[in-house]
């Protein structure tokens, strides 16, 4: 019925979009290009761009230029504490200390029994240091040590022996270089061959004079 005058447009065409309108109108425009349909439900996905990173390994490297892995070597040492009781065999031990009371039989590299350490057994070791008990068999190969505290009864054999003041030490006693004195067979020997060469002798001057009477 009624016409627009010429010149006059419409009102709501000719007013800009607020920021509101132009941030959906982005959001639509973005979506349509990456085929996302979230823009439709007014919701926003947002792809994390973090990135683990991955570990540095590190390699130790020879003078010669070769890779090599170090393994840690783990000596076989045995510690018997203050207060423990133990009885049994020990053997393949490279360090063995004793504290408590033990009743065994020992083979080991070193052996050192504490002031309170009490041995009863035998044992054959390299080196050992007593600074308690020990009673038995007891074979060191090279150096015995008996400190002011120690105290050994029973059969002891040793390579070298040290023992402080105050240190004792009873049984049999006997260092593994030593050497027997000559025996009594080896003197009676010795006297049967002189008489033998005296008998010797008397023969040879008796046929002496057999051959002077016959000649005569």
């Amino acid at each position: 019925m009624f016409k627009r005058p010429k010149g006059v447009s419409d009102p709501d065409s000719s007013m800009p979009p607020s920021p509101q309108e132009r941030d959906a109108a982005s959001h639509n425009a973005r979506a349509e290009a990456t085929g996302d349909d979230s823009a439709d439900k007014g919701t926003r996905v947002i792809t994390p761009s973090y990135q683990a990173r991955k570990p540095t390994v590190r390699t130790l490297h020879t003078p010669g230029g070769q890779t090599s892995a170090t393994t840690p070597t783990h000596a076989a040492n045995l510690h018997v504490g203050r207060g423990l009781k133990l009885e049994g065999k020990i053997q393949s031990c490279d360090a063995l200390v004793i504290e408590g009371d033990v009743q065994a039989t020992i083979e080991s590299g070193t052996l050192t029994i504490s002031e309170t350490g009490e041995v009863r057994g035998e044992a054959t070791v390299d080196e050992a240091e007593i600074n308690g008990k020990f009673e038995g068999t007891l074979t060191v190969r090279k150096c015995l040590t008996i400190n002011a505290t120690g105290r050994i009864n029973g059969k002891v054999r040793y390579g070298e022996l040290r023992v402080e003041q105050g240190g004792q030490i009873s049984g049999e006693i006997q260092a593994e270089d030593a050497k027997e004195a000559p025996s009594r067979p080896t003197s009676v020997k010795a006297a049967e061959s002189s008489d033998a060469k005296s008998d010797t002798g008397a023969n040879t001057s008796s046929a002496g004079n057999e051959r002077a009477a016959s000649l005569n």
